[in-house]
């Protein structure tokens, strides 16, 4: 499947920057690329004028808000047709209102102006990409990178750090995978807490054919974003390859249970493991001779049907007569969620941690 964005919207920034210029967004391949750049604007146009323009009593009520933006903006640069910026305040607010060409062209009348505008040269970078016109924004995120390197703080500078991940992002498209790396790197060594750029490494570093790469980084994003429905379907795809079906339904159950609306192939990797019902009579079968096996067929079971309490029983003796007894406690809270009050859950949770009920 073709890998796609998935937005992760944060509220717009301040001052200079650019609120088209987000942060970035989701690698996730079950949507249709693009990057949906008018949808992206409506919201930051809408956090950076508030209600600075939205308040005017004397509009129309039948007039979106974005189109008394445009209003409002157009009649700044009538006023001011040498502020660079208002432009492309004005661009950003027509994207909102789907005038994508009339957007572009202000743009350009921003950069006439100013030619290092890194808010106009984005917006500019992000619409090629919701063209997949990826050498275009390979051009604009290049010569976005070069001129907030040349600032003595650029170590530290969000903007690089997001400009180095849509690079990354764009070099993917172009089947430039080490590039893609060696950018995405960059990206994470100004900031390292970001889920989709770890995502986006996940991806670069499978089709370069490197699984512990791509598992290393889809870890990440997990521990960042333990919901996270890509990355724990892709995670279950790579240990289902590799024999741990337990560990792969439990992963494609969070992915089935967080998966946007329509997405149905974690589910569909589930229905292929089988019947819940199966797989509990296979773990009480082998729970006294082989309690490993027991442990992985009722993992299934409990993945297969969460709400079941005698799978969750069941998984949390196995796992405290494999010697795990942590996660054995964790099994039983999760039981005395599904059965509240459950006498069994509630002793062995005294027995196994005596000082949480002190």
């Amino acid at each position: 499947m073709e890998e796609t964005v998935m937005n992760d919207r944060a509220a717009a920034p301040t001052g200079e920057t650019s609120p088209f210029a987000t942060p970035p967004r989701r690698y996730d391949r079950w949507l249709n690329w693009g990057i949906a750049a008018a949808a992206v604007a409506v919201l930051g146009v809408l956090l950076f004028l508030g209600v600075t323009y939205y308040q005017d009593a004397h509009r129309a009520d039948t007039e979106s808000p974005s189109a008394r933006a445009v209003s409002n903006l157009r009649k700044m640069v009538t006023a001011s047709p040498n502020n660079a910026m208002a432009r492309v305040r004005l661009a950003e607010a027509m994207m909102a209102n789907g005038q994508e060409s009339e957007a572009i062209e202000q743009l350009g009348e921003a950069l006439k102006i100013d030619k290092e505008l890194t808010p106009a040269l984005t917006d500019l970078g992000l619409i090629a990409m919701e063209r997949r016109e990826w050498t275009k924004a390979e051009e604009y995120w290049g010569t976005i990178i070069g001129l907030l390197k040349r600032d003595s703080m650029s170590g530290q500078d969000q903007r690089l750090s997001e400009a180095y991940y849509y690079l990354g992002t764009t070099l993917v498209e172009l089947k430039r995978n080490e590039e893609a790396v060696a950018n995405l790197k960059e990206s994470v060594r100004i900031k390292r807490d970001s889920a989709p750029v770890h995502y986006m490494l996940s991806v670069a570093y499978q089709r370069l054919g490197l699984p512990e790469q791509q598992k290393r980084e889809l870890d990440i994003v997990v521990a960042f974003d333990p919901e996270n429905a890509q990355a724990n379907y892709d995670l279950g795809l790579l240990l289902l390859k590799a024999g741990d079906k337990a560990g792969a339904a439990e992963l494609f159950r969070v992915a089935a249970d967080h998966a946007p609306a329509g997405i149905t192939d974690p589910q569909k990797q589930l229905d292929a493991l089988g019947e819940a019902a199966a797989h509990l009579a296979e773990a009480r079968r082998y729970k006294d001779s082989d309690p490993k096996k027991a442990l992985a067929e009722a993992r299934i079971a409990a993945a297969l049907d969460p709400a079941n309490p005698d799978s969750v029983r069941l998984i949390a003796q196995l796992w405290e007569k494999t010697g795990d007894t942590k996660r054995a406690q964790n099994a039983w809270d999760r039981l005395l969620e599904l059965v509240p009050g459950d006498k069994q859950a509630t002793d062995e949770i005294k027995r196994l941690n005596p000082d949480a009920t002190k």
